[in-house]
């Protein structure tokens, strides 16, 4: 009889103690306010998380290229004379601008000039025949044939005039257009042959590079397009010129393809022959681009938090390539729309968000954090 009333107590104590901890605790627990919905204590949101935000922005996935190109003048000849001779003068310097026209080497022209003044005194002689028969037509004094015999040794008098002059001009070797000239490989008193140079010419106002690109890179090449070139005598200068022309065909021993381009050199500094470095970017496909500190990685991959309706929302994309401090995205993502830079420890799906502006980088991010914080 004893131990079931020992079990009875037992019971009785543990429930007066439940019903006294459930009193203590209700008188513990703060009422919620009169207009309070029911269960808003148990639904209460977290604060805001204090984020930095940048925009999502649009780029061209451009492809940047460095290859090694060569450099030629605009127009570049060796000179060489006409004829063979002796060299008489000289009239230029190495680096000197000249005109087109303008007289470079001279040979001994002495015979020639004879022969100039030989043919123009024949001349004369043959036009003064000339007259005097032809004031005698129909006259019968002079018989027509020899009027017209002397308008012919007229005419032949005309063009040895002609030929003696070009033979004595084939003894001045000229500039065929204007630039620069080179050394001269020749002094007065050389004998020279028509296989002779005597110095070479360039028009450098303008550069023409050449080089070569994979033919895979052909659809997306036209002339126009820009680039830059550049060379160790420089520094880090770089020259803009733009493709000029492009080869008809694809070399089927390298499958490369020649370009060509033109760089403008108006302070003359460049030379032709010189070697370049050719950078240009050929243009590709427009991407969503987002900071680099705004590419978060996972189990599932890379994603952004990007902010819509002042909630972070957590996107998955693919990473394309980087450009800068950007990196282009492939995803579900709105060009302008934001994504949070700094921040991103606290953030889950759907959690609100408060934007701050970045002052002294994660540092003060790392602040605006603590002072947003519940207490």
């Amino acid at each position: 009889m004893l131990r079931p009333r020992i079990a009875v107590l037992i019971l009785a104590a543990l429930a007066l103690a439940l019903l006294a901890w459930g009193w203590w605790t209700a008188r513990a627990q703060p009422a919620a306010p009169a207009d309070a919905p029911p269960g808003a204590a148990a639904r209460s949101a977290p604060a805001p998380v204090p984020v930095v935000l940048e925009p999502v922005v649009e780029l061209l996935d451009d492809t940047p290229l460095d290859v090694v190109g060569s450099g030629a003048a605009l127009r570049s000849v060796a000179l060489r004379p006409a004829v063979a001779g002796e060299v008489s003068r000289v009239g230029f310097r190495a680096g000197q601008r000249v005109e087109a026209g303008q007289l470079l080497v001279q040979l001994v022209d002495r015979t020639q000039r004879l022969a100039v003044d030989a043919a123009a005194a024949r001349l004369d002689a043959a036009r003064a025949l000339q007259a005097r028969y032809e004031a005698t037509r129909g006259t019968g004094a002079v018989p027509g044939s020899l009027i017209d015999e002397a308008a012919s040794q007229l005419r032949l008098a005309e063009i040895e005039l002609a030929q003696a002059r070009e033979a004595l001009a084939d003894r001045a070797v000229r500039a065929p257009f204007a630039g620069v000239v080179g050394l001269a490989e020749v002094e007065p008193g050389d004998r020279v042959t028509t296989d002779s140079v005597l110095t070479t010419l360039d028009d450098r106002r303008r550069l023409l590079v050449d080089f070569a690109l994979p033919e895979r890179y052909l659809a997306r090449l036209q002339p126009g397009q820009a680039l830059t070139v550049s060379n160790p005598a420089f520094g880090d200068r770089r020259f803009d010129g733009r493709i000029a022309q492009l080869d008809s065909r694809i070399d089927p021993a390298t499958r490369n393809l020649r370009l060509r381009a033109e760089v403008p050199n108006a302070g003359d500094l460049l030379r032709p022959g010189m070697s370049f470095q050719v950078r240009l970017a050929l243009p590709g496909e427009r991407h969503a681009a987002v900071p680099e500190l705004a590419l978060q990685y996972g189990r599932e991959g890379a994603h952004v938090w990007a902010v819509r309706e002042g909630q972070a929302r957590q996107v998955p994309v693919r990473t394309l390539r980087r450009i800068g401090d950007r990196v282009l995205v492939a995803g579900a993502l709105r060009i302008g729309e934001p994504v949070v830079v700094e921040g991103v420890q606290r953030l889950r799906e759907g959690r609100a968000v408060a934007p701050v502006a970045r002052r002294g980088g994660a540092a003060a991010a790392a602040a605006a954090a603590s002072a947003g914080a519940p207490r």
